[in-house]
């Protein structure tokens, strides 16, 4: 027996994944317990829970890995900060407070926090451990291998040849180094469209559908691709300034002001809307930002099944959370196949280092692909005082204004999620918002039915109302769909069971024309959804729910989005759930097989 746990802390995105014998048993970021959305401290719950779900301790561990070598990340902070000086003088101060202080003693608090000596303790390199948490989770032989990252030691994109028959499965073939960085760009222009960048990217992308990519020419001389690669113009960018602006008064004469965060995006992925030219601008730099990432992220393909002769890819990295170029790479047909693991960004490289640590001594052994679930398990008996509560109270505490007509809460338990689900999908055929928390909470950003908020998804009218009363969501940014396996191919115009992405809302898909009206509040302006496609052997009681819905409406289909609030983490817990339940206006929260709803004193409530 082997256990392996693997870290990754101090940056963004916290998290631990514990790997027996080559298989990722369970993992979990640490924002799901601290309640502070990317958190980036050492992920001290995070390791706890690994922990329990073997039943083992700190003791019983054989090798710790880290994602990263926090020697030549320093290297490269260090170098960077003082080839800017004078100018990055704030900057280096910050940096050097915080390294030498803290992140380049890394090795020294992973050893003390959990009482092992330091040769149990591997630092892998950033990128190869991306390139385990895709392509060791994938189930692949062999594979090409592409992360694309912000920067990680020195590398911001890697290309690799995986081959579990070889010496070395995972091979380095190239690297490009910083400052030419793929995902600094794309944050780059992310704050220049007045989103938080290492945040914000969805809006990025999901304003790009309303934009012409008229400034793809300009934005090629700021990212240039050609056949070896690509490369940044540096002089349109701040880098060593990053936090104060990370784009230069050039890219300002390039393409015209900057938004600012607080100027209104009025587009609306329900329904086209007219908006003046100035705003209009903003979605056409979208547009044209997303198109020359793409046009780089396709010449690295091309590069990588050049040199690799290989039929599948697996991409990691921050980047791989782009599903609209996630399907370009797809549609091109370079590869036959493309895996991205459930979570690909920096959380998920925890998962990766585990895999890579514990897999190198058994290289050639082919494994299951990484459970997307295996966080705390939610549990009903943690509502007992549901009698207690004050409804009253919720509502006087409530973020976003839910109904001020009074309602108590009624408790039903189930006795099998047939009855369950039979009851939950009439609910959902009436208009009602569902909370659905049942069994470990995903790894991730995406909400795969087990921490998800659920709606019918042909009422328009009833999306504006999730958007507008329980998420806090800009209207331009669409919510995914979830469908059965069974019907994928009638909703879908390029569906394949075989492109594993398609269960995890990692790739973007035309909808049929006939299907969308009847799934039109999941859809974007450009008639694309972001389908999570359920299989039975995925997820049970979601597959059930969903199939029951079908039965009733003729599409086996549920707009599904993430249990949060806008600005938290997805909640882990039964009692998260009932407190974002409260002070929202959704109808009803499931937890296991119990349905707790707000009984209503007046009917025009949901006004």
């Amino acid at each position: 027996m082997s256990y392996t746990l693997g870290l990754s802390f101090g940056f963004h995105d916290a998290a631990a994944a514990l790997a027996f014998n080559g298989e990722i048993i369970s993992y979990a970021a640490e924002e799901r317990f601290t309640r502070q959305k990317h958190d980036r401290n050492f992920p001290k719950y995070a390791i706890k829970h690994c922990l329990n779900v073997a039943g083992i301790s700190e003791d019983d561990l054989d090798i710790v890995a880290y994602h990263e070598s926090p020697e030549q990340t320093f290297s490269r902070v260090l170098t960077s900060a003082i080839a800017g000086f004078p100018h990055s003088r704030k900057e280096f101060a910050t940096s050097m407070k915080a390294w030498l202080s803290k992140k380049l003693w890394t090795r020294n608090e992973i050893c003390r926090r959990l009482g092992i000596a330091p040769e149990k303790l591997i630092c892998h390199q950033h990128h190869l451990s991306h390139a385990a948490q895709s392509f060791l989770a994938s189930g692949l032989e062999s594979a090409a291998i592409l992360t694309i990252d912000a920067v990680g030691e020195w590398a911001c994109t890697g290309l690799f040849d995986g081959n579990r028959s070889a010496e070395t499965p995972i091979k380095l073939l190239k690297t490009f180094d910083y400052p030419h960085s793929l995902g600094l760009f794309y944050s780059t222009m992310t704050a220049f469209l007045g989103f938080i960048p290492m945040d914000g990217e969805c809006s990025t992308m999901a304003l790009a559908a309303f934009g012409t990519p008229v400034y793809a020419d300009k934005l090629r001389q700021v990212l240039q691709v050609s056949s070896d690669g690509y490369q940044l113009e540096q002089s349109y960018f701040n880098f060593d300034q990053y936090f104060k602006s990370p784009f230069s008064a050039k890219l300002t004469d390039l393409l015209g002001p900057p938004r600012h965060h607080k100027d209104e995006l009025p587009f609306d992925c329900l329904a086209a809307k007219n908006v003046s030219a100035d705003i209009q601008r903003y979605a056409d730099i979208a547009a044209s930002v997303q198109l020359v990432y793409e046009e780089a992220v396709l010449q690295l393909a091309l590069q990588l099944q050049a040199s690799t002769g290989a039929k599948h890819l697996c991409l990691a990295g921050g980047g791989a959370l782009n599903c609209v170029a996630n399907k370009k790479i797809l549609a091109s047909g370079i590869f036959q196949t493309v895996f991205i693991a459930p979570d690909p960004g920096d959380g998920g490289a925890a998962a990766g280092a585990a895999l890579l640590s514990s897999r190198l001594p058994t290289a050639k052994k082919l494994g299951p692909a990484w459970v997307p679930a295996s966080g705390l398990k939610a549990n009903a008996n943690d509502l007992d005082f549901i009698d207690l509560i004050d409804t009253n109270h919720s509502k006087r505490y409530s973020s976003i204004g839910i109904s001020q007509a009074k309602h108590k809460l009624k408790k039903t338990e189930f006795e099998s999620s047939e009855e369950l689900t039979t009851c939950i999908s009439r609910e959902l055929l009436k208009g009602k918002i569902v909370g659905w928390c049942q069994g470990g909470f995903e790894g991730g950003p995406r909400a795969l039915g087990n921490r998800s908020i659920l709606i019918r998804p042909d009422r328009r009218e009833l999306a504006r109302k999730l958007s507008a009363r329980v998420k806090s969501r800009a209207a331009y940014r669409p919510y995914a769909l979830s469908m059965t396996s069974e019907v994928a191919n009638q909703v879908l115009e390029d569906f394949d069971p075989n492109i594993v992405p398609y269960r995890w809302m990692q790739l973007v898909s035309q909808v049929k024309n006939d299907v969308k009206e009847h799934v039109c509040s999941a859809l974007h302006i450009d008639g694309t959804t972001r389908p999570q496609v359920v299989f039975p052997n995925d997820n049970g009681p979601y597959h059930q729910l969903i199939t029951k819905v079908g039965e009733l409406t003729g599409t086996a289909a549920l707009l599904n989005t993430s249990f949060n609030e806008s600005g938290y983490p997805i909640v882990a817990t039964a009692v998260e759930a009932l407190a974002v339940f409260s002070r929202t206006a959704m109808d009803i929260l499931i937890v296991e097989n119990t349905m707790i709803e707000k009984i209503w004193e007046q009917e025009d409530h949901a006004n």
